[in-house]
């Protein structure tokens, strides 16, 4: 009994000593002192875990790959309101993903410009959907919009990484349309669009010059040549794409400009007459100036909407081949209730009547491309235009054309390979309900009222048995 009343003594002046211990005057400020280290050290050190069942939100492999290839700055400035709604969505979303970013590289900035307090800054950007994203990377720049995901936004950052783009190379001397002709027939407005987006440009030089852009092969543009190329011209266009070259190529009749054998080369056929479309003689307008809103939704035209504008436009075909390396995409149809007329003249601007043995019936595809994987990895790109004078002036003021034409030469231009990422799938996400109407209701009824009232008992229950004692 002795020994039992020791022990009761020796806990009650353990006890009585901690409780003295918390009431000393300097227990407040140890604790603030305490509290104070922990927010200096939380200031100065980043630590970050990922719980989720699949790593959710850890950055895959390839993407800390590409971002220890990218040493120095990388400047990011999204253009987002301050609104409840679309703005902070918008804010939100691509704060979440820059910070797994960031947590990888220490200097990525962010930055958020709300348009409606600075306007002048969004026109120099030439901004047009809020939430666009502007990223900068040692003078060069790129966009980005929805989706905000890991996937677009290392793409992105894998384009940077590869350097300076090659160059457009848009070959003269053939009568083709001038970059520096302010006229109608010139194309002043596309020079001056792709010197605002950072394309690097060479004009004034022939095919047989393109030796003269450096290293990386530049993408040569045929921009509707009037008169034909010599063979020369021919022989050194035909060494760029067997070389791996990119190309633009407006066309208008593959003969007339020297270019059958190109054609026949890339497996594709122009056709002798213009696409027309008679809905158009109800409205006095020329049977061959095309409307159309129909894009396959396949490289340059993935989510473009608006509205183009060509006129005498040729059709394009590309039949299927074995083993063909070359992926075509079809791009635009026009003329869905018109056809490709082989009578038709644009001077007399007269419908001739439909003739099965020469005509084919629309929609007629009237831009397609084509793709290559090359050895190194990087794609081979090809598109063809059926209208000679697509890039004037007089047609890129119409409509959508200047900001289709501006997609398709940065499509091209931007042929380094993707990264693909694999989609963590989500674990636990479907519930299995049961099936019988009686089970819903046990089950819902369960939940709503059944769950409540048991907390209830529950509680009662234990106040019940604390009071008895």
């Amino acid at each position: 009994m002795l020994t039992d009343c020791m022990a009761d003594y020796k806990h009650k002046k353990n006890w009585f000593t901690t409780h003295m211990l918390w009431q000393h005057r300097l227990v407040v400020p140890g604790l603030l002192l305490v509290t104070l280290l922990m927010g200096l050290l939380a200031w100065h050190f980043n630590v970050t875990s990922d719980h989720t069942n699949n790593q959710r939100n850890t950055l895959a492999s390839a993407s800390v790959q590409v971002l220890n290839a990218l040493p120095g700055t990388i400047e990011i400035t999204a253009f987002c309101s301050n609104s409840p709604y679309k703005g902070r969505y918008f804010r939100k979303s691509i704060l979440a993903l820059m910070q797994r970013y960031q947590h990888m590289h220490a200097d990525i900035r962010l930055q958020f410009i709300d348009p409606a307090t600075s306007p002048a800054l969004v026109r120099e950007q030439k901004i047009r959907k809020e939430g666009e994203m502007v990223i900068r990377y040692r003078g060069q720049q790129k966009r980005m919009y929805l989706p905000y995901s890991e996937e677009a936004f290392t793409n992105v950052l894998l384009q940077l990484q590869h350097g300076e783009r090659a160059p457009l190379l848009f070959a003269s001397g053939q009568g083709e349309t001038a970059l520096n002709n302010t006229a109608v027939d010139g194309a002043s407005q596309l020079a001056d669009a792709m010197h605002d987006a950072g394309l690097q440009v060479i004009s004034g030089a022939g095919p047989e010059q393109l030796s003269i852009a450096g290293n990386k092969p530049p993408t040569l543009v045929l921009a509707g040549a009037t008169r034909p190329y010599s063979q020369a011209q021919v022989n050194a266009i035909h060494t760029h794409i067997s070389k791996g070259g990119n190309l633009v190529w407006l066309v208008d009749n593959a003969s007339t400009q020297g270019l059958g054998a190109l054609a026949k080369m890339l497996g594709v056929s122009v056709s002798k007459g213009m696409v027309v479309d008679p809905a158009n003689g109800q409205f006095d307008i020329p049977l061959h100036a095309l409307s159309t809103q129909r894009y396959s939704g396949l490289g340059p035209t993935q989510e473009f909407s608006l509205r183009t504008f060509f006129d005498q436009a040729h059709a394009l075909s590309r039949p299927r081949q074995p083993d063909d390396p070359w992926q075509t995409l079809p791009l635009i149809a026009a003329a869905e209730r018109g056809w490709v007329s082989d009578a038709y003249s644009a001077e007399h601007s007269k419908l001739p009547a439909f003739d099965p043995q020469t005509d084919s019936q629309g929609p007629a595809t009237i831009a397609l491309a084509l793709e290559k994987t090359l050895d190194s990895g990087e794609l081979q790109r090809i598109m063809v235009i059926g209208s000679a004078g697509f890039f004037t002036n007089r047609q890129q003021q119409r409509g959508g054309n200047l900001a289709f034409t501006m997609q398709s030469l940065q499509w091209v231009v931007n042929n380094q390979p993707v990264i693909t990422l694999p989609v963590a799938p989500l674990r636990d996400s479907v519930i299995l309900l049961p099936s019988q109407q009686t089970w819903l209701m046990l089950l819902f009824n369960g939940f709503q009222f059944g769950l409540p009232a048991l907390l209830l008992i529950a509680g009662w229950l234990t106040w019940r048995r604390k009071h008895r004692h």
